[in-house]
Parts: C-alpha cells; sequence; structure tokens
C-alpha cells in the first residue's frame, strides 16, 4: 500500500468516495465531489449534475444495495483514475445480481471529484425505475 503523503490527490478523493460510497454516506460523498460534478451512467447514458445525481441515489438506496469489491485504482494522465471493480447488486422486488463487471474513469481536481463516467451492462440488471428520464 502506497503511503498516504506520496499518494495523488487523484487516488485521495476516489478512495475517500469509495470509503463514503461503502458507509451510504452521500453527505460525505458530496464533500468530495466538486460543485461542478457531472456523473454519466451507462444506464441512462446521460450526464447528471451534482443534485441531479444525489437526488437520485437518495431514491436509489431506498431500494437497491451495491457493495463494490475488488476495487483495483490506476491512476493515468490528466488527474484521472481509473476503478475497475465488481459488484453485487440487490434490487428491492427485482432481485440479485452478483460480481456484476464496473468500470469508472474519475476526473479529479485537486482532492474534488470533477466527473464520474460510470460504465456497466445495465441490461444485465433488472429494470430501474428512479432515474432522472428526459
Amino acid at each position: 500500500m502506497t503511503d498516504i503523503a506520496t499518494k495523488p490527490d487523484s487516488i485521495i478523493a476516489v478512495e475517500r468516495w469509495n470509503t463514503f460510497w461503502g458507509a451510504r454516506d452521500l453527505e460525505g460523498m458530496k464533500t468530495v465531489a466538486a460543485d461542478d460534478f457531472i456523473q454519466w451512467h451507462a444506464t441512462v447514458r446521460k450526464n447528471l449534475t451534482k443534485d441531479e445525481e444525489f437526488d437520485m441515489l437518495v431514491e436509489a438506496l431506498k431500494v437497491m444495495q451495491i457493495t463494490f469489491k475488488n476495487i483495483c485504482l490506476t491512476p493515468m494522465n490528466n488527474d484521472t483514475v481509473l476503478q475497475q471493480c465488481v459488484a453485487d447488486i440487490a434490487i428491492e422486488g427485482a432481485g440479485t445480481r452478483n460480481d456484476v463487471p464496473f468500470a469508472m474513469v474519475f476526473h479529479t481536481r485537486g482532492q474534488k471529484i470533477t466527473k464520474c463516467e460510470e460504465y456497466m451492462d445495465g441490461m444485465s440488471l433488472p429494470p430501474i425505475e428512479f432515474t432522472p428520464q428526459d
């Protein structure tokens, strides 16, 4: 494990984000998300603003449990971090899927996340009805 004094700010930001997510601490996640934060979801194929993303997460966590595991963080150029992992996803009334592969590309500025691009096979999951609609 890399000593925190030598970790890039980008890795520190993503590790903090993941810690807050693991604790279901949305207020903590908001402190890591920059004011101009954007979330791109492969399942809905659109960008969500910070407010839209956190409003959606409040609703999602009422019926869904996602646990990310086997997380591998790879620092890239331009303060970007690639996260590869798998997730166990349980959606109330719709079932459970285990070991769903995920990739996230986090863009950072200092120790804040400015954008998260989330990639996964949304077709492998039951329909989810709490995402923003056009």
